[in-house]
């Protein structure tokens, strides 16, 4: 066992089978809250769980990835990215119990699963799919139900002191459904039967601005007529499935703690868990999936590839990442760069081998794009098979024309929309022309690189601030590729158009 690479996937292996020595089969499980799009870190969850199985194969050990959906929960708040305003009168009621605002599913909730079993089907890791609202009403949940009220008293005893003390009177660790206005988190538990499991409550409580109807009731607690208060369900499932390995953010280290002790005091062994950072939006928030903010997995499959994706997930979880639209670029460059011989490979290309493409990165044929302002793809092979072969570039066509249909999404999201001409003096726009002149006698790349610094030498410039200038000029950007390289793949005769129609907007 100590023969596998230090990395992390490994390291969380070995830490499941110490606890499990003799385990023939280990259950990893990862959650998903149905109260909103799937986004990034949601399909990260299972990716990176995906990691800890693959290590496991690999120690010569099986594994099931269960991924679960809480999708009883109930609606507290309609989502900002979704344009439903009459879900306000369905707030409070279970996800599945509410229609789908976009009317191609069962239910919201539906709607929801149904984007993350898709999400899923794309990373072809083959997983088991859980409803909370299928294993409450078929009876998986029943007898750990019924367990867990013998131990009721129990439960409280371990969460209401973690609770503030305003919040605790009236507490109670089940949430009916109320069988008259359907909402759950308006219903308050008076009274409650251990043996037969059962619960009188009242729908008098009241979130933000919902209110309980006033209804009162008695009601069994199996069929799928509530849940637990989602530390408890978590307990529940880790219980029922026996769950030996679930990862999850830092901000829910306090909670698995809680739910730990719960499967113990239920006589159960709680899993393995790792904590991981969470993923942020440029500015610093985190990503939400209520909110729609930061970037989304439909965003991020329009620009990289999944192998961008897998090493997104890859890189230390345990580390905080701020992610805008460059990320995509820099992770899919990384994937295209990688070598067989990194240790990352297998698990960034779990799928299969990368194709060879001579060095041709992402960033390449972003830069192809805008500095030719052509979103063809037949003429986009053309010229990268001027510069990387036109064999290989056959050889690999279908992936090529994958990699070109996302950078031309790239740039008609990001590129276009910021492009913009330098103002340059007229000693600066000479230094241009030196450079043109230059570019079109140079014999190579490197001489075209070198020339650029000798240039700004000659004029007493910083060469970055040239190269600032030349960026402008040829992309309409601050940045860019290497100039002597960008030159060699677009042409020496696209250049010189590219500083003709920059000097003739400068004019206008």
């Amino acid at each position: 066992m100590n023969s596998y690479p230090n990395l992390w996937p490994y390291q969380e292996a070995r830490r499941i089978i110490e606890r499990w020595p003799d385990k023939p089969r280990y259950i990893l499980e990862t959650g998903f809250g149905a109260s909103g799009h799937p986004h990034m870190g949601t399909i990260g969850e299972v990716v990176r769980t995906f990691y800890v199985a693959k290590a496991l194969k690999d120690m010569g050990r099986e594994s099931e990835i269960i991924v679960f959906s809480d999708d009883m929960d109930g609606l507290r708040k309609i989502p900002t990215n979704i344009d439903a305003p009459w879900l306000q009168e369905h707030l409070g009621k279970p996800v599945t119990r509410i229609p789908d605002p976009y009317g191609t599913h069962q239910s919201f909730g539906h709607h929801m699963n149904a984007e993350l079993v898709e999400m899923m089907a794309k990373t072809g890791i083959e997983a088991r799919f859980r409803s909370a609202s299928d294993c409450y009403a078929d009876g998986t949940f029943d007898e750990g139900i019924r367990h867990m009220f013998r131990n009721m008293q129990g439960i409280m005893d371990l969460v209401l002191p973690t609770m503030r003390p305003e919040n605790r009177e009236g507490w109670f660790p089940w949430l009916p459904i109320c069988e008259k206005c359907g909402k759950i988190y308006t219903t308050r538990v008076e009274r409650y039967d251990p043996e037969q499991a059962t619960v009188t409550y009242s729908c008098t409580g009241s979130f933000r601005d919902v209110h309980g109807c006033g209804h009162r009731g008695t009601q069994s607690a199996l069929g799928g007529r509530g849940k637990f208060f989602w530390k408890a369900d978590w307990a529940l499932r880790w219980y029922v499935f026996g769950v030996n390995f679930e990862m999850h953010g830092k901000d829910l280290i306090d909670s698995a703690k809680l739910s730990s002790a719960i499967v113990k005091l239920l006589g159960g062994q709680p899993p393995v868990t790792m904590v991981y950072e969470l993923f942020l939006t440029e500015e610093g928030r985190k990503i939400s999936k209520s909110t729609g903010a930061g970037i989304s997995m439909e965003n991020w499959g329009r620009w990289g590839t999944q192998d961008s994706l897998n090493l997104l997930m890859f890189k230390n979880p345990r580390q905080q990442k701020r992610l805008g639209p460059e990320s995509v670029i820099q992770y899919t460059d990384e994937t295209l760069t990688m070598t067989p011989d990194d240790p990352q490979y297998p698990f960034i290309y779990y799928r299969g081998d990368r194709p060879d493409l001579g060095g041709l990165r992402y960033s390449d044929i972003i830069n192809l794009v805008n500095a030719i302002s052509v979103t063809d793809q037949d003429q986009l092979l053309e010229y990268l098979g001027r510069s990387f072969g036109h064999e290989r570039i056959r050889a690999n066509e279908p992936f090529v024309r994958e990699l070109l249909e996302k950078a031309i999404h790239y740039y008609e999201d990001f590129i276009l929309p910021t492009r913009r001409v330098p103002e340059l003096t007229d000693a600066e726009w000479a230094m241009v022309d030196e450079f043109e002149a230059m570019m079109m006698q140079a014999p190579d790349a490197d001489t075209i690189q070198t020339g650029v610094f000798d240039i700004a030498k000659a004029h007493g410039m910083a060469p970055k601030n040239f190269f600032k200038i030349l960026y402008g000029v040829l992309l309409g950007a601050e940045s860019g590729p290497r100039i002597g390289g960008f030159v060699e793949l677009v042409g020496r005769e696209r250049i010189r158009e590219l500083i003709r129609a920059a000097r003739e907007k400068a004019r206008a």
